[in-house]
């Protein structure tokens, strides 16, 4: 008998250790399976998230800039764009214009390349000296933003227009034109927009003062006016959180700020994309504009304190439009 229990123990105890390590191997295993399906789940929301970001590119926001009929805009256009925002382009024509084109020729270039744009770039029509088209531009961008966006994070001010003379020698509807794109179109600019700045707690970016040269009296008295209504916008709108900055200009020819695109080709041969060549902004300024942008806190000024180079940018925009090369210098200054 005692034999016989001694066994029926050393059996049971041997079940027990063998349910013990069943019970562990069953809990290691168990352990195993949810992490795989934690890591599957995780990979899966991941991947969602992901393409629903790269679908609506509300990654870093909307920003608008109110002329990329300038070299200057198309070139501030292109850059944030490459940042990964949506970037508005404002344009007197975004269908049928040179400008226009452009983008649509670098867009489609930059998608079919080995990095593609994670930014995009919208034309809509603006002018920053009609009261009416602004309210319309104003309404675009609202349809246009995407559920989750409350506004936009950013308008930088880039229209203008600049006559060089001596003041006895210009005419008034000249004086006119500067005080009407510059200083209304700034005001202008400020109050179509604020609404969609408001709810981000967004930023205002103008063009401040500039270069003191000669001939350029009256286009500098519109740059200090510029420069007051930024310092009073400042102060209105700082309960709402809106920041106004300025970006002065010293050391950018004047000339340069306003001045259109110079398309030209360097063959006849047909398919060859149309370039353009324009005096804009080195990569050190553009620098200066991204923190004017980003910063937590930012400055009241931002000085765009560097050289002009000549930059180049190869734009594919194969259309029937053929425009022999010519200097930029030997063109009339345009106001857009």
């Amino acid at each position: 008998m005692c034999q016989n229990g001694l066994y029926l123990l050393g059996v049971v105890r041997r079940r027990r250790k063998m349910e013990v390590q069943t019970a562990l191997v069953l809990t290691i295993q168990l352990i195993a399976l949810f992490s795989i399906a934690g890591a599957l789940l995780l990979y899966l929301l991941c991947k969602v998230r992901g393409t629903r970001d790269e679908a609506t590119g509300t990654q870093k926001g909307s920003i608008l800039i109110t002329c990329a009929d300038t070299a200057l805009g198309l070139q501030i256009c292109t850059f944030f764009a490459s940042k990964g925002h949506r970037v508005f382009a404002g344009m007197k024509d975004p269908v049928e214009s040179l400008p226009a084109k452009l983008l649509r020729g670098w867009m489609k270039m930059r998608e079919n390349s080995d990095t593609p744009v994670s930014g995009s770039v919208v034309p809509m029509k603006i002018d920053v000296t009609r009261e009416d088209v602004l309210r319309e531009a104003a309404e675009s961008m609202g349809a246009h933003l995407n559920a989750g966006e409350r506004g936009i994070l950013a308008v930088i001010n880039t229209a203008g227009s600049v006559y060089r003379g001596r003041i006895d020698s210009q005419d008034s509807l000249q004086w006119e034109n500067m005080f009407k794109n510059n200083v209304m179109g700034c005001l202008r600019t400020a109050r179509a927009f604020i609404g969609l700045l408001r709810p981000t707690r967004g930023r205002l970016i103008l063009l401040g003062s500039g270069n003191d040269d000669d001939g350029l009296t009256v286009f500098m008295a519109t740059r200090n006016a510029v420069q007051g209504c930024a310092d009073a916008l400042r102060k209105e709108l700082k309960p709402y959180g809106v920041n106004v900055v300025t970006l002065d200009s010293r050391g950018v020819p004047a000339e340069s700020l306003f001045k259109a695109p110079v398309p030209y080709t360097i063959s006849d041969e047909e398919g060859v994309p149309t370039q353009y060549s324009a005096d804009v902004l080195t990569n050190s300024a553009l620098g200066v504009i991204e923190r004017a942008l980003y910063d937590t806190r930012p400055s009241d000024t931002y000085c765009l304190s560097v050289p002009n180079s000549k930059f180049q940018m190869r734009l594919p925009c194969r259309s029937s439009l053929k425009i022999s090369a010519s200097r930029a210098d030997s063109k009339p200054i345009q106001s857009v």
